[in-house]
């Protein structure tokens, strides 16, 4: 019976998680065009530098995050509720300190990052406001979010993740009315907050349903909570940092050269790529617990079969829509943000195709990830970074010798980065779990490589027919939604006839009929 359940909560918290991604992506993508329309170009970009900032911040509690998971998969696992208590207890009160000393760092600092990010004298003072109400939000939500980590650990990932999903249509639905009403670009900060806000409140609820003996007190903070906080978090703590810093390299290197106009830029750019890889990339968090609770219960063909799957459905996934937004990259970002704008097409249309690949790699590494950190050996996932960091590097200084820097090279160089150390990274990985290389070329790779075949092929055969029609704006969102549909049918047919054995076949069959009903 433990292995019926075990099946069952991981697919349904990754059904939950794409689709609640998936609901998030189509609220993003509309909500630009829309915001652009109120405010200017590079309030946006002040508003995408606030992201920025709060990214390096927040992740001052990425190993905390992750012990909440990883250990309440464990004490749940052996029935040690009063073990959840007090890690908690700890949890809270470590973040409730490190808020404290963030913000007030932040606030000194402010003079120097308006001068660092060249924000113009006009906007000095929105540029505070949104930097410090953004950091505040997120700080709130990053030492209360224990509460979402608690249902993570609990693997009531499906649960928590219906709260994200009403918390970002609620934002979406601020965000639009604000702005009709003309509250300019402080209409995101007020939607924002009230995001944070209505989900803490609510996630908390769930926590005490689920643990009704769930106690928080300064009386259960020890220092054996203590030691798991600053060993196993703070391994995760400092590659979380780096991750960071490695994941917006470019827009950090783009602001110091060009200002926030850049940051727009590579923002806008990069917005269907990241949010697609974010959407499949939501499949990452349903690993740890469960190859927590695998490994604690010594199942390590189980581990091994979870690990294998997992990369091949999420490398598909991304590349189908990878596969599709770099060949059509052009006719999405004109159907998306129209001809009539301040910034420069040609270059958001090249940053777009450079973050396809990149991004899909990096996706990549997440269930590898989370498995080192499954079975306590959290260090090794400083592979991954310490790669990207050398590629990196060697990127910047044959650019410097070779080239010039702009928004496109910058881009490029960091595509190129992400690829190799995520290949390097995933080989490594793969030896240790005995992974074969040709099993890990013919099961994940080329899944994921066959979509963009199409893609380029559909848009070789109808590009030149298309551009001769000189579609307008609406014209081209059919068209786009057309092709689209027939891309999708067309990639997953092959894939389903021609790189499925007749076991997965039933096993997909199987999955859909479930779902129908």
């Amino acid at each position: 019976m433990k292995n019926k359940r075990q099946g069952n909560p991981f697919f349904r918290n990754t059904v939950a998680q794409t689709a609640g991604r998936l609901l998030y992506l189509l609220t993003r993508v509309g909500l630009p065009p829309l915001i652009l329309h109120y405010v200017s170009l590079e309030e946006y970009g002040l508003w995408a530098t606030c992201f920025l900032l709060i990214s390096y911040v927040s992740m001052g509690a990425f190993g905390v995050s992750n012990v909440y998971i990883r250990y309440v998969a464990e004490y749940n696992a052996k029935d040690r509720h009063e073990s959840i208590s007090g890690l908690v207890s700890t949890g809270l009160l470590l973040t409730f300190t490190f808020s404290a000393i963030a913000l007030s760092g932040v606030w000194l600092a402010m003079p120097w990052l308006l001068q660092g990010f060249k924000v113009a004298p006009h906007l000095q003072h929105t540029a505070q406001v949104l930097i410090l109400g953004t950091l505040a939000t997120m700080l709130l939500d990053m030492t209360l979010g224990a509460f979402a980590y608690i249902l993570h650990g609990l693997q009531k990932i499906a649960q928590q993740t219906l709260v994200w999903i009403i918390s970002f249509l609620l934002e979406t639905a601020l965000i639009v009315t604000l702005l009709l009403l003309h509250y300019g670009i402080e209409s995101l900060l007020w939607a924002f907050f009230a995001r944070y806000i209505f989900s803490t409140f609510v996630y908390i609820a769930l926590c005490y349903r689920a643990i009704p003996d769930l106690r928080i007190s300064l009386r259960l903070v020890n220092r054996d909570f203590l030691g798991t906080f600053l060993k196993y978090g703070g391994i995760l703590q400092l590659s979380g940092l780096l991750g960071v810093a490695m994941y917006s390299i470019e827009r950090v290197l783009a602001g110091y050269l060009s200002g926030l106009a850049a940051i727009a830029i590579l923002d806008l750019g990069q917005k269907f790529p990241v949010m697609a890889s974010q959407v499949f990339s939501s499949m990452n968090a349903s690993f740890l617990p469960a190859i927590t609770e695998a490994h604690h219960l010594g199942k390590r063909e189980d581990i091994q079969k979870l690990y294998t799957q997992g990369l091949r459905y999420l490398n598909l996934l991304n590349g189908l829509a990878m596969g599709f937004l770099a060949p059509f990259a052009a006719w999405l970002i004109i159907a998306w943000i129209g001809k009539n704008t301040a910034m420069n097409l040609a270059d958001t249309m090249k940053v777009m195709v450079c973050a396809c690949a990149g991004y899909q790699l990096h996706v990549l590494t997440g269930p590898l990830s989370a498995y080192y950190q499954g079975i306590n050996q959290p260090a090794r996932t400083f592979g991954y970074i310490g790669w990207q960091v050398v590629f990196v590097i060697a990127g910047l200084v044959t650019v410097w010798r070779y080239s010039t820097f702009d928004i496109v090279t910058i881009a490029l160089l960091v595509m190129v980065a992400r690829i190799l150390s995520a290949l390097v990274y995933l080989l490594v990985g793969n030896y240790r779990l005995q992974l074969k290389l040709w099993r890990f070329v013919r099961s994940v790779l080329l899944p994921g490589m066959m979509p963009y075949l199409f893609g380029y092929g559909l848009m070789a055969a109808i590009g030149p027919w298309i551009n001769l029609l000189a579609p307008n704006r609406w014209l081209l969102i059919i068209i786009l939604g057309a092709t689209g549909v027939f891309y999708v049918l067309l990639t997953t047919g092959f894939f389903y006839v021609f790189m499925c054995g007749e076991e997965e076949q039933g096993q997909i069959r199987q999955k859909l009929n479930r779902r129908e009903t």
